[in-house]
């Protein structure tokens, strides 16, 4: 067992090229400031991956409706910027506010239920976000 243990361990760590890549990713929209936007979408894209990994990988919730916390976050950032502030950082912690809130909420049911149930509880949220972005 403890080289089994001790095998997951060694796979758990840093390699040394690693933090190059990310010092590489923070750098990026200095290194290539003509291409600064397409460098944030992708930023964002990749934190969306990483917060569904998160949740499916070590909490095991399958969720469909993970893409309207993403959402409803940059709603709130963007009618904070509007008619708040159009601070940007202060945006961003408007919106994730906002998404923690709206997570802490949805999680009274989302977590009462068995798999089928969350898979299907935060289905039903993303249709009412996605009703209410519409209108």
């Amino acid at each position: 067992m403890s080289r089994i243990r001790a095998s997951l361990l060694e796979r758990s760590r840093w390699k040394a090229w690693e933090p190059v890549v990310w010092m590489l990713a923070f750098a990026a929209p200095w290194l290539v400031s003509k291409h600064a936007l397409i460098v944030n979408e992708v930023a964002i894209m990749a934190l969306f991956a990483l917060s569904l990994d998160l949740i499916l990988g070590y909490t095991g919730i399958v969720s469909l409706g993970h893409a309207a916390f993403l959402g409803f976050g940059a709603y709130a950032a963007a009618l904070f910027a509007k008619h708040v502030m159009p601070d940007p950082l202060l945006g961003l912690l408007v919106g994730t506010a906002a998404a923690t809130a709206l997570g802490a909420v949805c999680s009274l049911t989302i977590m009462r239920g068995s798999d089928l149930t969350r898979l299907m509880v935060t289905l039903g949220v993303a249709l009412i976000l996605l009703e209410l972005a519409n209108k």
